[in-house]
């Protein structure tokens, strides 16, 4: 009985204990409205809605402790203090002592030209010094949101996770930090106990206590207010122990996009890409991987071209368009003489124009690019019977093709898909899709879809004269 009434204690120390340790160990945030720099601005409360912007990006992570801005608000009026504008020691310290923050983060949004700039600083309340500086710009007033949102990714790598070991079972380590605490599988984690401090001589402030390394782990499972570990390393038997400091690692982040940029002539020539929904400007940021440009202005011939990005990497692509050369004129041909006892021709209406084709052009391109076997077939199959010649889809096609012709090769619905696109291509007339289909007849494909290969790589060669 006396042992059953000391588990049962020692338990809600120990509950009690994490609780409170997991709460302490939570980096206490004020985010101050961003100052206005320059004019044109849609509204004049744009500094508080960058920084709304943030507080709720940094609150949906769970890891910090963020003053709530009604309140943040109510406290700096009574001080005298404003919302906005660069922070010196003296501001930055005294809104510490009076909201018990760590961490101010403020800056300044700047509106030049058509460009839009926001910074942000992050600022050590104890010491006012800067922490780390971030900046996003756009040309697109509705991106900036996004922007802004990756931009607090980039700060919180600044914040690391901290808190202490709960359990150990083997090589199995529990730490007191959950998903609440923002802890996401796939993390790791140091363990560590304190060694040596340092102290001021006059004053006895502790300026830095030793960290001694005992051990690593990666997070295999979360749960809200817990989170458990595999042993990666180990500083010796049992050096991870029950009630050691643990802290997150900051690990080295692999680019995954790139920089677009294009310099058209002429200058003002409209620039689009076809297979995504973004309108293009320039230094854009796209995941690593392949997109058709168009590049059009008056007078000139539109050219497409797929170009290739690579991740971490900047691409410059120039496109000079060619001028369209004047036609001599043309004589016009009489009106046609009708018998007059004979019943008037019906007149025909014009074919739709290019511009008013557009549309359905850009629909069946995303389509075709989808990866969804079942939008590329009916893509494939309407392309063939509306625009049997147009070279963006047809560059789409191709495309597709190559990428999927050797996935699933079993599927009844992907063959028909991939079946579809060789017809699409066999009919084109452009030689240059030869070896495509060359390509897909010799592979290591379904019977259904050699055979579709072969017959449209057959027709486009009769077509073509090869």
């Amino acid at each position: 009985m006396r042992r059953w009434i000391c588990g049962l204690v020692c338990l809600l120390i120990l509950a009690a204990s994490g609780s409170a340790l997991a709460e302490f160990k939570k980096t206490k945030i004020a985010v101050l409205d961003f100052d206005l720099q320059g004019s044109g601005f849609e509204t004049k409360d744009m500094g508080a809605i960058v920084a709304e912007w943030f507080t709720t990006a940094l609150v949906r992570t769970g890891r910090f402790d963020v003053i709530e801005r009604a309140l943040l608000k109510k406290i700096l009026q009574e001080q005298k203090l404003g919302m906005t504008g660069l922070l010196d020691q003296g501001t930055a310290t005294k809104i510490g002592k009076l909201l018990g923050v760590k961490v101010v983060i403020s800056g300044s949004v700047m509106h030049l030209g058509n460009i839009i700039e926001v910074n942000a600083r992050i600022i050590d309340v104890e010491t006012a010094s800067i922490i780390a500086a971030e900046s996003v710009h756009s040309t697109n007033a509705s991106r900036l949101q996004d922007l802004v949102v990756e931009m607090s990714r980039r700060i919180i790598k600044n914040f690391p996770l901290e808190g202490y070991v709960v359990a150990r079972e083997g090589d199995h380590i529990t730490i007191d930090l959950g998903n609440l605490a923002g802890v996401r599988e796939g993390m790791e984690f140091m363990a560590y106990r304190e060694g040596k401090v340092i102290k001021h001589p006059k004053t006895g402030a502790v300026l830095y206590v030793q960290r001694i390394e005992t051990g690593r782990f990666k997070i295999t499972d979360v749960r809200d207010t817990v989170s458990e570990g595999i042993l990666m390393a180990e500083k010796g038997k049992n050096a991870v122990a029950y009630g050691q400091a643990v802290s997150s690692l900051v690990m080295p982040q692999l680019p995954v996009s790139g920089r677009l940029y294009v310099s058209a002539d002429p200058s003002d020539a409209r620039i689009r890409i076809l297979n995504i929904s973004p309108p293009f400007e320039q230094g854009m940021r796209l995941t690593a991987g392949r997109y058709l440009l168009e590049v059009s202005a008056e007078g000139y011939r539109k050219e497409a071209r797929w170009v290739d990005l690579e991740a971490g990497a900047d691409k410059y692509v120039p496109i000079q368009l060619a001028r369209i050369e004047s036609r001599a004129s043309v004589t016009p041909r009489p009106p046609p003489v009708f018998d007059q006892t004979r019943v008037a021709p019906v007149e025909k209406a014009p074919p739709p124009s290019k511009e008013q084709l557009r549309p359905e052009i850009d629909r069946f391109m995303r389509m075709l690019l989808s990866g969804q076997d079942r939008q590329i077939r009916l893509a494939a199959r309407e392309a063939a019977r509306r625009h049997p010649r147009d070279p963006h889809l047809l560059a789409a096609a191709n495309e597709a093709l190559l990428d999927g012709y050797l996935q699933n090769t079993n599927d009844g619905m992907h063959i028909d898909a991939m079946a579809w696109l060789c017809k699409y291509l066999g009919n084109s007339k452009d030689s240059d899709y030869l070896s495509t289909l060359k390509t897909v007849s010799k592979g290591k494909v379904h019977r259904k879809l050699k055979s579709y290969a072969e017959k449209s790589y057959n027709m486009l060669k009769k077509h073509t004269h090869r």
